[in-house]
């Protein structure tokens, strides 16, 4: 079964903000539920938009270098 990519956006979404309400939450110095919740809605979005960045950065410098290597290699 093939999952559209909104659901799949979203179930990821759902998944690193529970994970992280979590670790807020039961870390070493864990603290209240309402701040754990409110954080890691703040979270949950900016950590996903990181990761994003950081694929599109890392494939631009990618074809950066291969393009910089076949301009050598001439």
């Amino acid at each position: 079964m093939k999952m559209p990519k909104p659901l799949k956006i979203a179930l990821l979404l759902l998944g690193v903000y529970l994970l992280s309400v979590l670790m807020l939450r039961f870390g070493r110095n864990g603290m209240e539920w309402d701040r754990a919740l409110l954080i890691g809605l703040v979270m949950a979005p900016v950590v996903l938009l990181w990761g994003h960045v950081r694929d599109r950065v890392d494939e631009g410098a990618r074809k950066r270098g291969r393009r910089w290597r076949e301009k050598r290699q001439t």
